[in-house]
């Protein structure tokens, strides 16, 4: 028994370590793809594309500030070449999770996850600087 127990303790143990890091990789594949959805959401209710961009990189990087694990910070990317009432924008975020304290079992020491998140543009907002157009009737 107690030979069995030697040979089958260092696979039991490579085995929780490699669900220690897919766990790792799921909780961080879901934190990158929340960063980017909040990212998209604060971008498309900006004025202008280019406070959307400033939004989406700065909703994005608090989303991600307290990650350990996100080497090198987040990567955010805005698509504003439809932002205009009734277009969308699109927000992705990259960000290289550190696995380098798993490497001994296998896993590479990086590992590249990528979030990406559309949202429309609401069509009867008014976007723009200055102040809104005139409605009719209202003397202006």
């Amino acid at each position: 028994m107690s030979l069995e127990l030697v040979l089958v303790t260092p696979l039991f143990v490579a085995f929780l370590l490699f669900l220690a890091g897919a766990g790792r990789m799921v909780d961080a594949q879901s934190q990158v793809d929340g960063a980017a959805r909040d990212a998209v959401r604060a971008a498309s209710i900006a004025r202008d594309s280019g406070s959307a961009q400033e939004l989406a990189q700065e909703t994005a990087t608090a989303g991600l500030r307290d990650s350990r694990w996100c080497s090198g910070g987040p990567s955010v990317q805005t698509d504003v070449s439809d932002f205009a009432p009734g277009g969308r924008v699109e927000v992705t975020i990259v960000c290289d999770v550190d696995l380098s304290d798993l490497a001994f079992i296998g896993l590479p020491g990086t590992k590249r996850l990528q979030g990406r998140s559309v949202a429309p543009i609401d069509t009867f907002t008014f976007r723009g600087g200055g102040d809104a157009p005139a409605e009719p009737g209202d003397g202006r």
